[in-house]
């Protein structure tokens, strides 16, 4: 497809448009997300220059930075950029060198997190419009004084002059999802009673002090957006019909864009959507915003299509589509369209893993282990190429096989057709969880490009080989008192379950044996889980307890939580009904290695996207390495 065909099937996505006096090439925009890439002293380094340039390489025209700190107080993660001193101008200049050396444009976002973040983070007390607590980190904040206002508002406009002097095109102050600026546009957290709270201007006060302060220090030709929640989803918080005020207030002060988004922290799973979510959801949202405007509106919502963004374009929902943690997943996403291999694209899943529920302090992704370790995954050739048997072909697997044949070896891949995918082909056959049998798709189309072959059983001798393993969670105990239990894995595992008349009780409340609940009851079966535990999907992102909550009310399941008596209850299910055994409580075991295996030559397959990303990592780790 030529760049002209190309662009006529998206013709809005790679056309230009102007922010301010600017050019952008193309509506592909990296919106500012959290991965604690800086360095520990707050410097931009060389793993948060090889991480955002690897995105505009690939094709994205705007590029915005994470939070970037204007003040220590505001830290709110321990490996925070920050842009707060003068000495930081040589480092940020780096980033914009390199960014922009791809053609794409680099706006900065500055941020202070106010009263969401912690003291052992900023060390110093926390700052907020009002003493009002963050309901998730329950630190009492202390009310702003009027001088230390007027210092906050100096070191924003700072900032802003210090990314201008880096060579940043322009700047987008975070004033969403109940950081500081955005706390004293709500009356969800600002309760002051003077001239910066009370009526929407005064609340509004703060922020276009800033900005008029920026305007002078930085002159009129300085892009500035500003990120905005145009619904926060908590009692007393901004609604569309304020943030479209505001949002025209702004405009009037000299900005040049808006970026839509969602959301607090006490509301953040609203903001984090999941698997099976619609894409470009609150895009809705963002067009009530652009019809209040006439400067261009960045719309957000789960966009990971590059068709999704483009119809909205066409609708005149937005007029630039953040691909957030689809950027993540595939960095190349904006030329793979440009160039219409969308089919090699590998979309994001939505597991939500990059937002830091893993061991990894950092920012990872189970689809996109060079997520942030992009100079390490340059694929050295090997020293001493092996033939390389994998026999598996979870994501887990289907990783180690790509990055080995990648780096040479060569590679036969050995799998069952009725189980490719491994774990994850179980989940993809979960109502909501059709994504994953996506990820697989790409996950081994990726590896087939890099060489490796699919193998028959009885393949010649391989000089290395790797097994998978892994299972899912059981409490044991289940099957000494009820031994005609099954375990869930026997519901997920089958392609198609037959609508059935009959009981069923799930014992059990990981999210393997929640999905396992939920595939029955959506197969018609009537159905109860009981567990020890407060929640059902204890052991996956909180994101996913919402979902699954909601899901099984809507299938009509009843859910028995925090049962100590679930030993009792599992003695009484009368005989012939279907009792599935699960996690009803954590279990601390480490499986053992399958017979004749040894742990260095296991890849582990895994249900839950934590575990399932540990052994991916693992995998691609070691082929790295081979």
């Amino acid at each position: 497809m030529t760049q002209t065909e190309s662009n006529a099937h998206f013709p809005n996505l790679f056309s230009p448009l102007r922010i301010g006096n600017l050019e952008v090439p193309n509506r592909f925009v990296v919106p500012a997300l959290t991965t604690n890439f800086a360095e520990e002293n707050g410097d931009v380094g060389d793993r948060l220059i090889d991480y955002l340039e690897a995105r505009a390489a690939g094709g994205f025209g705007l590029v915005v930075t994470e939070n970037l700190g204007v003040h220590a107080s505001g830290r709110v993660m321990p490996r925070m950029g920050m842009a707060d001193t003068d000495e930081r101008i040589v480092h940020l200049a780096r980033l914009a060198k390199a960014v922009k050396s791809h053609g794409a444009l680099l706006f900065g976002q500055i941020s202070h997190a106010g009263r969401q973040t912690r003291s052992k983070i900023t060390g110093q007390p926390l700052l907020a419009p009002s003493p009002v607590p963050c309901p998730l980190n329950r630190e009492m904040p202390l009310e702003l004084t009027e001088e230390q206002i007027e210092m906050l508002v100096e070191a924003f406009a700072s900032a802003a002059f210090r990314l201008q002097q880096a060579g940043f095109d322009g700047v987008e102050i975070h004033g969403a999802h109940g950081y500081l600026v955005a706390a004293f546009l709500s009356n969800y957290a600002n309760k002051r009673q003077d001239d910066f709270g009370g009526s929407l201007e005064n609340r509004m006060r703060f922020l276009l002090s800033i900005i008029a302060l920026i305007r002078q220090k930085c002159g009129p030709d300085f892009p500035i957006c500003v990120r905005l929640s145009v619904e926060e989803f908590v009692t007393d918080g901004l609604t569309s019909d304020e943030t479209c005020e505001i949002a025209s207030a702004l405009e009037a002060a000299g900005v040049q864009a808006i970026s839509a988004s969602v959301g607090t922290y006490e509301s953040f799973n609203r903001l984090s959507m999941i698997t099976g979510e619609e894409e470009g959801r609150w895009l809705p949202l963002a067009r009530r915003v652009k019809q209040a405007v006439s400067i261009p509106v960045m719309g957000v919502g789960r966009l990971k299509r590059p068709e999704v963004a483009e119809q909205a374009l066409a609708r005149d929902d937005m007029d630039f589509a953040a691909f957030g943690r689809a950027s993540l997943a595939d960095p190349d996403l904006p030329a793979k369209a440009r160039a219409g291999r969308e089919d090699t694209t590998v979309f994001c899943i939505g597991c939500n893993i990059c937002l830091g529920r893993s061991s990894r302090p950092q920012s990872i992704c189970p689809l996109n282990p060079a997520l942030g370790d992009e100079a390490r995954w340059r694929f050295m050739p090997a020293e001493k190429p092996l033939n390389l048997r994998v026999e598996g072909s979870s994501l887990a697997s289907l990783t180690a096989a790509w990055v080995a044949a990648e780096r040479g070896h060569t590679v036969d891949l050995m799998a069952r057709p009725e189980a490719f995918g491994g774990m994850q082909s179980w989940r993809a056959r979960v109502p909501g969880m059709q994504e994953y049998s996506e990820a697989i798709e790409a996950a081994w189309l990726r590896a087939k490009s890099a060489g490796v072959r699919a193998a028959e059983p009885g393949a010649e001798s391989a000089d290395l080989v790797w097994r998978e393993t892994g299972e899912l969670p059981l409490s044991p105990e289940i099957l000494e008192i009820r031994p005609d239990a099954v375990p869930a894995s026997s519901i997920l595992v089958q392609d198609k379950l037959d609508e059935q008349d009959g009981d069923c009780v799930v014992f059990g409340s990981d999210v393997a044996t929640t999905e396992a609940a939920i595939r029955l009851a959506s197969a018609g079966r009537k159905t109860r889980l009981v567990t020890a535990m407060r929640d059902v999907a204890h052991d996956a992102h909180p994101g996913y307890r919402e979902v699954s909550r909601n899901r099984l009310a809507e299938l009509g399941v009843e859910v028995v939580t925090q049962a100590d008596d679930w030993r009792d209850r599992l003695a009484a299910v009368e005989p012939g009904a279907l009792i599935i055994a699960g996690e009803v409580t954590p279990q601390d075991v480490t499986p053992e290695p399958t017979e004749n295996a040894r742990a260095d030559t296991e890849i582990v397959d895994a249900y839950e996207a934590g575990a399932m990303t540990s052994g991916i990592y693992a995998a691609a780790d070691r082929a790295l390495l081979l």
